[in-house]
């Protein structure tokens, strides 16, 4: 009867269906399910690498854990295939973005995490100090004797100065920190023998005069300050007090004062609104901070070495022990780094740049901190302004705001500072410094749009960017002295003179040291200035102790970067040559200058592989 009903339902003399037999899937079949599951995997991966690079331990973890959950389900391959190859476009291209910001990163950026917890710190024996570059023992006597005879002669000159530092190393931490003044391995010994701290009594002119009584050509700028000259500065701080004696110490109201800076201020920046803060990092924070608010987007692009502060937020590699995730750390003048920047622009919020860059292309500020031999590598470069008008363009084509931090070129370089110099117009800028007349101030300047704390469409969305000292009455007087000083028709012609004395004084000083046979030479950018080695040798970073004994004051990073001001005469140039000479000619007779016996950089390389070793091993 089943039979009979089946052929009247097919039809009567067709043959019935064959059975119905289960396919049995083959291995092949559950590996190509497999790759496409682990395609749409990989492709997320890649789409939502870190800000950085690479993919932390945890993130690997976590995609082997999806993955295995994924090849758990009964996904047919064809729908899993398709869903990877719409991922594999944006993946792609994200892998891309990947592959070219590695290549762009200044190379600091990748190794410093590392390198930092391998380098152990270590010193030179007393017994290796002195013939640390092989030198016979004629030579290395000769430095032990010029080392004692600095030691003698500072305990004199220098008594009420080494009694004073001596105390401030037990109660500051800033005075220990900066104490070490020469390439790391050499600085236990050196301490044992010199200290190079001065007591300040008072300024004159272009002089500091210590609590000894000694009077030194001061080239250290005061980090950048003195831009004018000390005599003027007493003469804002001065002013300053005037205008805010009455007022006292009520803060949170705006005065006269200061409306008129913010006008003066307007005018030099060619920006629309300002903010007061108390340093130069806090209107770098603060520039951050409302970069990342009105832009809604977190990276932010800086470039190799460049300085902008202490804050860790944007310090990416050396002296930082947090590493940021959201900054970039890019090669400067690098045309990779612009393509980075156009690529990413959905991601970045802000590119920073400090145009002192400039004299150091792609290393941090000289030092003699890492004066190793005569790597110091320093001058103002030709084609910055064109790679800062390139920049200008891929920044405003891709919506990224380009900041300008010139807490230390404003004022410095020109009355416009490096906007002027470099005729680019930024969107956010930061100043410092000597703006303060004196006195500690930070300011930032941008468009308006960029510059908002308040969302207007979020009540709750704001940037909290604010400070209780911004704005401080006797702040406002002394800087309201200094602007006003700045907008005098004479201003611009101080400046003209001031480059071209210093000039004329680079010139002349580079033609003596080549005459009398010194392995020296100077480089400057306007009224910045640095020291160079020109031969190999270990001890160049004993120059700096001989110049404070010849009479010539410097900052804790030592020949490494020198500055001018504008109430220097000819005179003064003239003086600071001579006493550089005398300095010149003790260091060669003291035997620091001797060319090297050995390879400097092999030395070097074998005393950090040494240390390295005894550090693995447990003996250090």
């Amino acid at each position: 009867i089943d039979d009979f009903a089946s052929h009247a339902q097919m039809g009567w003399g067709r043959a019935p269906p064959p059975p119905v037999v289960e396919a049995t899937p083959r291995p092949s079949d559950y590996i190509e399910a497999q790759m496409a599951i682990y395609l749409v995997v990989a492709c997320f991966i890649i789409l939502h690498f870190p800000r950085r690079m690479g993919v932390g331990g945890f993130k690997l973890a976590v995609a082997s854990a999806a993955y295995k959950v994924a090849t758990s389900f009964g996904v047919e391959e064809d729908a899993t295939a398709t869903v990877a190859l719409l991922l594999a476009v944006p993946a792609l291209f994200r892998l891309y973005q990947f592959v070219i910001t590695l290549l762009a990163t200044f190379p600091l950026q990748l190794t410093f995490p590392f390198v930092v917890d391998l380098i152990p710190r270590f010193a030179i024996t007393a017994e290796n100090f002195f013939k640390a570059d092989g030198a016979t023992p004629e030579v290395a006597a000769r430095r032990k004797a010029s080392l004692e005879g600095l030691q003698k002669g500072w305990g004199v000159k220098f008594e009420k100065c080494l009694d004073f530092g001596k105390e401030l190393k037990t109660l500051i931490s800033d005075v220990r920190f900066t104490s070490g003044r020469c390439f790391p391995p050499f600085n236990q010994v050196v301490n044992e023998y010199l200290d190079p701290s001065m007591a300040l009594a008072k300024t004159n002119g272009p002089e500091v005069i210590d609590i000894d009584g000694n009077k030194a050509l001061d080239i250290s700028g005061s980090y950048g300050v003195n831009v004018c000259g000390y005599e003027a500065y007493k003469g804002f701080m001065a002013e300053g007090w005037k205008s805010a004696k009455d007022k006292g110490l009520y803060l949170g109201s705006l005065d006269e004062t200061t409306r008129d800076n913010i006008k003066m201020i307007k005018a030099v920046s060619g920006l629309e609104e300002i903010s007061f803060h108390m340093s130069g990092t806090e209107a770098v924070m603060a520039a951050v901070r409302c970069a990342r608010f009105n832009q809604r987007k977190s990276l932010c692009v800086v470039f190799g070495g460049a300085y902008h502060g202490w804050w860790d937020g944007m310090q990416p590699s050396a002296g930082n022990e947090r590493t940021p995730q959201d900054v970039l750390q890019l090669k400067d003048m690098n045309r990779l780094a612009l393509t980075v920047i156009a690529s990413r622009a959905s991601e970045i919020a802000a590119v920073m740049i400090n145009p002192l860059q400039c004299f150091h292309l792609n290393s941090s500020p000289p030092s003699d901190l890492v004066l190793q031999t005569n790597n110091r590598k320093v001058g103002a470069n030709p084609g910055y302004g064109a790679w800062l008008q390139e920049l200008r363009q891929v920044c405003t084509d891709a919506g990224v705001l380009l900041i300008f931090d010139e807490v230390y070129t404003g004022f410095r370089v020109a009355p416009g500072g490096a906007q002027q110099v470099y005729g680019v117009k930024a969107d956010m800028v930061c100043y410092g410094k000597t703006l303060g007349g004196g006195l500690p101030v930070g300011v930032l300047c941008g468009k308006k749009d960029s510059m908002t704390r308040a969302d207007p469409k979020k009540a709750a969305r704001v940037a909290y960017v604010i400070g209780t000292f911004a704005g401080h009455p006797a702040v406002m007087g002394s800087m309201n002295a200094f602007l006003t000083w700045l907008n005098k028709e004479t201003t611009a012609k101080e400046y003209d003179n001031m480059h071209s004395l210093i000039e004329a004084f680079i010139l002349k000083s580079n033609k003596a040291f080549k005459a009398q046979g010194f392995p020296l030479e100077f480089a400057n950018w306007f009224s910045v200035w640095s020291m160079v080695y020109t031969e190999p040798g270990r001890y160049h970073w004993m120059f700096q102790y001989f110049l404070r004994d010849a009479g010539v004051a410097l900052s804790w990073v030592g020949t490494g970067r020198c500055l001018f001001s504008l109430d220097w005469t000819q005179a003064d140039y003239d003086k600071l040559l001579e006493r550089i000479l005398v300095a010149c000619a003790a260091m060669k007779a003291g035997g620091w200058w001797e060319p090297p016996r050995v390879s400097v950089k092999k030395s070097i390389g074998l005393e950090f592989a040494a240390a390295i070793f005894k550090s693995l091993v447990g003996f250090a």
